[in-house]
């Protein structure tokens, strides 16, 4: 339940504020030193207080003070332009952050792409399965998502072969598919020895009796097929490495590209920053007449050029 302040401590309250010395630091002494300029509307609109762009509004205060100890203005007029220059400063400040936004983006979207369009090949590259039985594992090794892909199918066929001593249905399609089964390749060995690791494939291997050289067990077929994927990999991680570090060095020239905001973006910025600088060099200029005239000095009148099309 909220109880009304009492008249005792309104006063106490009132006589302790008094007592207040203000900001202690040099920092808080200079944000608060210009607070009683008498015009200030400026000041208080161009700073964002609130969502995610909030900006800090010390910091404003903070560079209009600085710049009014340097100025030292005097009158109304004199405070408008020097708070002109500084609502200027901070309104370019945001242009430059407009223009890191838009490369940012762009650079951001590029590389993103590029590794979209890579991980799509690879799957173009497996849903349509080639004509011929080579495989597709040379077209997979031109990019680093095909590599990876290729790991991936390697440490299936591991898996099998140390978990379930023989190729699952599912991965020998695969193995297939990628390394293709064209006599005396790879595709082709890992299928044979799979075969023969089975019980069928050694019967069938001593009824035909037409190889010369006896033929290992299922025990010493799973160790050859083990060494040829770990043979496999090994080749696959080098080249994934040097992979790696052609497609890091492609690019650059291309990002180069979007080191500059492009079309409508930079010149939209470009006309930004060129209204705002005339503005605030023009505030910087009256403020010097009204300060020389203020002081005696002789002043010209400013020159003003009106340029038309019809000469």
């Amino acid at each position: 339940m909220a109880t009304e302040t009492s008249l005792a401590r309104v006063e106490a309250n009132r006589r302790n504020a008094r007592l207040s010395t203000g900001p202690k630091s040099a920092r808080g002494k200079a944000a608060v030193k210009w607070n009683a300029m008498k015009h200030g509307l400026l000041a208080k609109e161009v700073v964002i207080r609130t969502g995610d762009g909030r900006e800090s509004k010390v910091e404003f205060q903070t560079l209009l003070a600085s710049l009014a100890d340097d100025l030292q203005p005097e009158g109304v007029l004199e405070e408008m332009l020097v708070e002109k220059i500084p609502v200027c400063y901070w309104r370019l400040r945001r242009a430059v952050r407009c223009e890191v936004g838009e490369i940012r983006g762009a650079l951001d979207t590029y590389v993103l792409d590029q590794a979209i369009k890579r991980v799509e090949a690879v799957h173009d590259i497996l849903e349509w399965p080639s004509l011929t039985r080579k495989g597709c594992d040379k077209r997979l090794l031109m990019s680093t998502a095909g590599i990876e892909r290729l790991l991936k199918v390697i440490e299936d066929l591991r898996y099998d072969i140390e978990q379930r001593g023989a190729f699952c249905e599912s991965a020998e399609k695969e193995m297939l598919q990628v390394f293709g089964g064209e006599e005396g390749g790879f595709g082709h060995d890992l299928f044979f020895y799979n075969w023969l690791a089975s019980e069928k494939g050694q019967e069938e291997a001593k009824s035909n009796g037409e190889n010369e050289e006896p033929l290992p067990d299922p025990d010493g077929c799973r160790k050859i097929i083990l060494e040829m994927l770990a043979e496999k990999e090994s080749s696959y991680r080098n080249a994934l490495e040097v992979m790696q570090e052609h497609e890091d060095l492609r690019p650059q020239s291309r990002l180069a590209k979007y080191s500059l905001p492009g079309g409508d973006s930079s010149d939209r910025i470009l006309r930004y920053e060129t209204a705002i600088e005339r503005q605030m060099y023009r505030a910087m200029n009256e403020l010097e007449r009204l300060q020389r005239q203020r002081r005696g000095e002789f002043t010209p009148p400013p020159v003003r050029i009106d340029l038309s099309a019809q000469g």
